[in-house]
């Protein structure tokens, strides 16, 4: 109940703009999930990935928050929502604002060190 409370505050947080800015990662998100999942089928792999790659292309918040979006529908809906799912879109994120993956290659290799297959942490 904490973590729902937590994820909920965290929401209403983000401003007004923050929310204009979304509109890239979802306009980029089908592409660059095409790109992930030619390389890795696993979960946190996919997290870790698509998140590097829409950070390569968007504001870091904006990818965060789409994140955050989708484990809220998670909760609700028929996916299954989990802070492991979190923690790794926010490694891509990092990969990408420490300066460590600066192509679509290396966050895919980056993200597979992380999460190699079948991997879960």
């Amino acid at each position: 109940m904490i973590r729902i409370v937590l994820i909920l505050s965290l929401l209403f947080s983000f401003s007004a703009q923050a929310e204009k800015k979304a509109i890239c990662s979802l306009y980029y998100a089908k592409e660059v999930r095409k790109i992930v999942e030619s390389s890795g089928h696993f979960d946190k792999f996919k997290h870790c990935g698509v998140s590097c790659l829409l950070t390569l292309r968007c504001p870091s918040v904006d990818v965060l928050q789409i994140g955050i979006f989708k484990e809220l529908a998670d909760i609700v809906g028929p996916g299954n929502a989990e802070w492991l799912d979190l923690e790794a879109d926010y490694k891509g994120v990092r990969l990408v604002t420490s300066k460590k993956a600066k192509t679509d290659q290396e966050c895919l290799s980056q993200c597979h060190q992380i999460y190699p297959e079948g991997s879960c942490r």
